[in-house]
């Protein structure tokens, strides 16, 4: 182990950063390939967990393209394992010094496989809705987490010394709020339209079971967050126009609102053209980019990180060394 250890990064680089690149994206993707499940009707192509069936822990050429597809959504599984642990063992070194980059890949590396256990859940139930939908909010708590790793290593690579914060512009009392808010009723909407999924047509399965809610109503609930989502970032984006922000700030509000008129259109657009696949997995997509964007406007107007320096040396060097260090 000694050896090994010896062997692993002691300072954040380019490849932390690819990795952490990597995390996000892969623990977006599994959100995709799961919506292709279900959208596809292969929610129970491979009927077992966590065999593929009674007698094969793969899927077989019998059990046709739904299987394939089933027992292609679990092996993304191990990807994703396989990148967080590469993440975990790119910053363990630094423990000392930037903890919560550490604790974050950890809190990955045990909720992707729990994300997986409550994915057998969902095979146990014959695809519950309301199970089906605490294993897409299992993921997307994953990819906030990735998207605050992702911030962070970043502002740790941008800086290249320690002590500068992740709000590195103007802030009141205002926006911090309003950063609050979004993050808040960002979750609601998405918490919602899981209830709206699990109302709908597409079941993963055509017997699988059904809310007994109308439709139309949980529709209507769930806009209510998501109108109030867009008044926040209209109002942030109307209130830091008089501030000195950072760059990342403007960047990060501009992203939320295209998200949030990306998503606009779709949800109105699969509305009315009565739920086709298709705009459902864009919709789907937008939900997890939703999660990115409002993690990124709390981060950069609330979070209280600093940076720590790309090593465990200039955070405890003296200050002419960390200037020799930093340049």
């Amino acid at each position: 182990m000694d050896v090994i250890r010896r062997h692993l990064p002691t300072r954040i680089s380019r490849t932390t950063k690819v990795l952490a690149w990597a995390t996000l994206i892969s623990n977006i993707g599994i959100i995709l390939t799961g919506g292709a499940v279900r959208l596809t009707d292969s929610g129970l192509g491979c009927p077992e967990w966590p065999r593929c069936t009674a007698d094969s822990w793969v899927a077989t050429a019998e059990m046709g393209i739904h299987g394939a597809i089933e027992f292609g959504n679990r092996m993304l599984t191990y990807v994703l394992i396989a990148i967080s642990v590469a993440m975990f063992l790119a910053v363990v070194r630094l423990w000392s010094t930037h903890r919560p980059l550490v604790v974050r890949t950890l809190i990955i590396g045990f909720g992707i496989p729990l994300q997986g256990i409550i994915g057998g859940m969902t095979v146990w139930t014959d695809l519950n809705p309301w199970v089906v939908a605490l294993h897409f909010l299992a993921s997307a708590g994953l990819v906030l987490v990735a998207t605050q790793l992702l911030t962070r290593v970043n502002a740790e690579l941008k800086h290249r010394g320690p002590g500068h914060p992740v709000v590195n512009g103007q802030t009141t009392g205002l926006t911090r709020s309003l950063a609050g808010t979004i993050l808040v009723t960002a979750w609601a909407s998405v918490v919602l339209g899981t209830v709206v999924t699990g109302t709908g047509p597409h079941a993963g399965d055509p017997h699988s079971p059904r809310h007994d809610f109308d439709l139309h109503l949980v529709t209507q609930l769930h806009v209510v967050p998501v109108y109030m989502l867009c008044a926040a970032t209209v109002l942030l984006l109307i209130t830091q126009l008089r501030l000195t922000t950072s760059q990342n700030q403007r960047r990060a509000v501009w992203f939320l609102t295209g998200v949030i008129l990306a998503q606009g259109v779709l949800g109105y657009w699969q509305y009315f053209a009565g739920l086709p696949i298709g705009l459902v997995w864009a919709h789907m997509l937008g939900s997890a980019l939703t999660v990115v964007a409002a993690t990124s406007i709390y981060d950069r107007y609330r979070a209280h990180y600093l940076t720590r320096g790309l090593g465990a040396a200039e955070q405890s060097s003296p200050p002419a060394q960390r200037a020799t260090v930093s340049s």
